[in-house]
């Protein structure tokens, strides 16, 4: 059990990390993704999804084999298999995070912009300029940036320790377990925290507003000549 929860465990955080990215291209710029916010989601959700099952499968069967006092090796490989699939995911997902956010700040979009995203329908943008990036959706993206650099730091350390074996020398040291296990994924955990999601992407109030032209899709009230009387339902303007 606890070899298991130790694997599986941060592959949830993963998940949400995938998730929440694919909410920020939705809010600020589909057209700098290379991926469309929907596949965004589920390419690395799926990804992470699988790596979950095999190194469950692997630690249930390594665990299996203790217990008989067998040889935990087949059991290791489907880990290592599992964890690098986690680490070919957390890799693509840092590569294609890393092309949205310098596209957008370079305004270098690979399809036509957007002014507003509702759904999976999105309006083409008439003057071309991109969407603002709020303070909420900043803050949201330095969360991520730190959480999945030390999910990754994890990650590789073990592909390392378990491509060691249960009688390696990585495996048995317990420094190297506190610093680049258990350490990064409550840096991360603890960051997710603070930079919640839930607080920062909260559409409450928020108004996408194109940076040049200053044009909000919040809602405006409408022009007084068009409200109408709620007694006679003559427009106001023409009630002297």
């Amino acid at each position: 059990m606890q070899i298991c929860c130790t694997i599986i465990a941060p592959s949830f955080m993963a998940a949400g990390m995938f998730f929440i990215l694919g909410m920020i291209v939705t809010r600020i710029g589909p057209e700098y993704s290379r991926l469309r916010p929907k596949v965004f989601s589920i390419t690395f959700i799926t990804l992470d999804a699988l790596s979950l099952v095999i190194q469950a499968l692997g630690g249930g069967t390594a665990s299996a084999a203790f217990q008989k006092g067998k040889s935990a090796t087949k059991g290791t490989h489907i880990m290592v298999t599992g964890i690098f699939i986690q680490l070919f995911a957390i890799t693509l997902y840092l590569s294609t995070a890393l092309e949205f956010v310098i596209r957008y700040f370079r305004d270098k979009p690979l399809r036509p912009r957007a002014t507003a995203v509702v759904g999976d329908a999105e309006a083409t943008s008439p003057n071309g300029h991109r969407k603002r990036m709020g303070r909420g959706e900043r803050l949201m993206l330095v969360g991520l940036a730190i959480a999945t650099l030390f999910l990754y730091i994890r990650t590789i350390y073990r592909t390392i320790e378990l491509l060691g074996g249960w009688q390696g020398a990585v495996i048995h040291n317990q420094a190297a377990f506190d610093c680049l296990d258990a350490m990064p994924v409550i840096i991360a955990l603890v960051t997710l925290n603070v930079l919640h999601p839930g607080r920062l992407l909260s559409t409450t109030g928020d108004t996408i507003l194109d940076v040049h032209s200053g044009i909000s899709n919040e809602k405006q009230d409408p022009p007084m000549h068009q409200v109408s009387d709620s007694t006679n339902g003559l427009p106001t303007s023409d009630l002297k």
